[in-house]
């Protein structure tokens, strides 16, 4: 059964102030970090990178600098990560095996991690990685404390996320999408769909302001 890796790389990067997935890191695009553990991981068959529409040119040449050889297909993103997402999955030959979804802002990601998901993903179909929550947590209003929430239960969610490709496939049909979701857990989630979570890795960073970027390049250094 093939394994195919939808990396996301389509935001505008509002709170960062510009498409992160582009900034270099130490003399390279971010998104070839990622990139490159997908490309060289055995169990991926091919790669889709989807990317902002005026992108897309550069990105295909950059691909070929880098001398990726998994990435068959670059696609333009859409207005939400859901949109995005939907574009890449569209793209694939394959109406089966496993799909993994990552955010190209996630430049650690393992491929212990990878392993770890699939194999999960063909007894479960659908799989996440996860962190506990360690920290005390509050939920705020207007900067006042309204309660503390039990921590014991909760769980970041991470990326890359695995599911069956037939399955997500359906589900997308079938769900709301004058709703935005924040992952793709979260569409299957309102279908009632069970998900299942496993252990992620606390390096497997989300690169969101630029204080993240300054710790992911001490990380690679």
């Amino acid at each position: 059964m093939s394994n195919h890796a939808i990396i996301v790389a389509a935001g505008a990067g509002k709170r960062f102030g510009g498409q992160k997935q582009f900034q270099p890191v130490q003399g390279r695009p971010l998104f070839t970090y990622a990139t490159s553990v997908f490309d060289t991981h055995e169990g991926i068959q091919t790669i889709t990178l989807v990317v902002p529409k005026r992108q897309i040119e550069a990105t295909r040449r950059m691909i070929k600098a880098f001398g990726f050889k998994k990435v068959r297909r670059v696609v333009a993103g859409g207005k939400r990560r859901q949109d995005s997402v939907v574009n890449g999955l569209r793209t694939l030959r394959s109406k089966t095996g496993v799909a993994v979804i990552h955010d190209a802002v996630r430049p650690l990601v393992s491929k212990t991690l990878i392993n770890r998901g699939i194999d999960l993903c063909r007894t479960y179909k659908a799989v996440i990685p996860g962190v506990k929550a360690y920290d005390t947590v509050k939920r705020c209003m207007k900067q006042c404390v309204q309660e503390t929430v039990p921590r014991d239960e909760l769980f970041l969610i991470q990326t890359p996320q695995f599911y069956d490709l037939r399955m997500i496939t359906k589900a997308i049909a079938r769900a709301d999408f004058r709703i935005e979701y924040t992952d793709e857990a979260a569409m299957l989630e309102s279908l009632g769909v069970p998900i299942r979570v496993f252990h992620g890795d606390r390096y497997n960073i989300k690169i969101t302001d630029k204080k993240d970027l300054k710790l992911v390049e001490k990380l690679l250094s």
